[in-house]
């Protein structure tokens, strides 16, 4: 630092720009005439604290946009939900009978000619169903023996359908009780003493945990009067319909093409059932909502306005059929576990049941769905789209598990209970 000589306030100097000093700048004292120098940097002023403030909104808006897209999704869903609840209150019976037909449509049965031959029973039915088809037919069976046969071969499979089917639903309703009773019970013996003075609090704290909530929802699923009902369609099927709750759908050339026993059918049946029971179809219908809602919130990230989408698109649903197919896999192989269950708790041999999948593991490599020497489907890589898993992979599964679930295991418990109910029913 060094003095300069006097020199007027306004002089030149103190009016030039430090950018023209280099890295010195100068500094005006206090006192009038006194010039003082120093080489400190100078701070210009800067605009970095407008721009990062700038910064931070645009990447709250940007955030704000990202987190309203789920919230738009789950509200377009909720707004066809309540629309759907608010029609079938409405008039139920037309919203039922329209889903019934979109459900036998989807199996083949799209004609009216068709749709007409569909058969319905209700539980206990099939004590007096062919006893009364006949009664009802004696006159027609001379007239027209070729209709008369088609269509007691038909009461013949839902007589059976019935009869299988309520032994299942019985044994189902009594498994989903027992287990909803266990975890009750297990729950309520890890809660302290002041929540178990309190039934409300008991109450409320059972319905936090998720356990009790799927029997739950389990028991309310099976409760009730359920029917049976036979479609006659060329594609072999059985299924359980949470729209349509309480029936049991199945065509007949599923019968035609792989049932020779009850055992078998019960098998079948059983597998379906515990698709309700354990809940498959709400799950199911809960990931494809989210992975709809990723895909959605993917694709607005596009920087390309849309144009990067259009590829991207493509990659997004082979992720989702992937996804779907492998969750599916898993929901298969524990709906067989259970299954097995429910037909040894129905006193059916497990063992002779395992047989249907094997014939199923025929026609799929007949119709080269399988292969014949490995237990991948549709050839290596596009096994990953597979909803099924092999069923080849199946029936050896299920061979083995029948040698743990069978009608002995169950021979002093739920077969007794079943064998009394039916003895009771047929005395009717």
């Amino acid at each position: 630092m060094f003095r300069l000589a006097k020199a007027p306030r306004n002089n030149v100097i103190s009016s030039l720009s430090p950018k023209l000093w280099g890295t010195s700048t100068l500094r005006v004292n206090r006192r009038p005439g006194i010039f003082l120098f120093s080489t400190a940097v100078a701070k210009p002023k800067s605009v970095v604290p407008k721009q990062l403030t700038k910064w931070k909104w645009k990447i709250v808006a940007r955030v704000a946009f990202y987190l309203r897209i789920p919230f738009l999704v789950l509200s377009v869903y909720g707004i066809g939900y309540q629309q759907g609840i608010m029609d079938y209150s409405r008039e139920p019976e037309h919203m039922e009978s329209q889903m019934f037909n979109t459900v036998l449509t989807g199996v083949g049965c799209s004609s009216r000619e068709d749709q007409e031959k569909v058969l319905i029973a209700r539980e206990g039915e099939w004590r007096h169903m062919l006893s009364k088809f006949r009664a009802d037919h004696r006159l027609r069976r001379a007239q027209d023996e070729e209709s008369y046969s088609e269509k007691h071969r038909r009461m013949v499979m839902l007589q059976n359908a019935t009869v299988v089917g309520e032994k299942l639903v019985k044994v189902a309703q009594a498994h989903v009780k027992a287990r909803l009773m266990d975890v009750v019970k297990q729950a309520t013996s890890q809660m302290p003493p002041e929540i178990l003075e309190d039934n409300e609090k008991v109450y409320e704290a059972l319905l936090t945990l998720e356990e009790v909530q799927q029997w739950t929802k389990a028991e309310k699923h099976m409760e009730g009067a359920w029917r049976f009902v036979l479609i006659p369609s060329p594609i072999p099927n059985a299924f359980v319909s949470e729209i349509l709750p309480n029936r049991i759908f199945i065509t007949t050339s599923f019968f035609e093409q792989f049932i020779e026993s009850q055992d078998e059918l019960a098998l079948v049946l059983g597998h379906e059932i515990s698709h309700l029971v354990l809940g498959h179809s709400s799950q199911a219908n809960s990931l494809q909502a989210a992975i709809r809602t990723l895909e959605i919130l993917l694709l607005s990230l596009d920087p390309t306005d849309g144009l990067l989408s259009l590829s991207f698109m493509g990659l997004l649903a082979s992720a989702r059929n992937v996804i779907n197919a492998a969750y599916s896999r898993e929901n298969e192989r524990e709906a067989d576990e259970l299954g097995i269950k429910f037909a040894a708790m129905a006193c059916y041999d497990t063992h002779a049941a395992s047989k249907v999948f094997y014939k199923m593991h025929l026609q799929d490599v007949e119709s080269g769905r399988e292969s014949s020497s490995t237990k991948v489907g549709w050839g290596g890589l596009f096994s990953f789209f597979d909803s099924h898993p092999p069923t080849e992979e199946r029936f050896r599964a299920l061979l083995e598990e029948s040698k743990k679930e069978n009608k002995e295991k169950y021979e002093h418990t739920s077969c007794v209970n079943l064998k009394k109910i039916f003895w009771d029913a047929m005395k009717e």
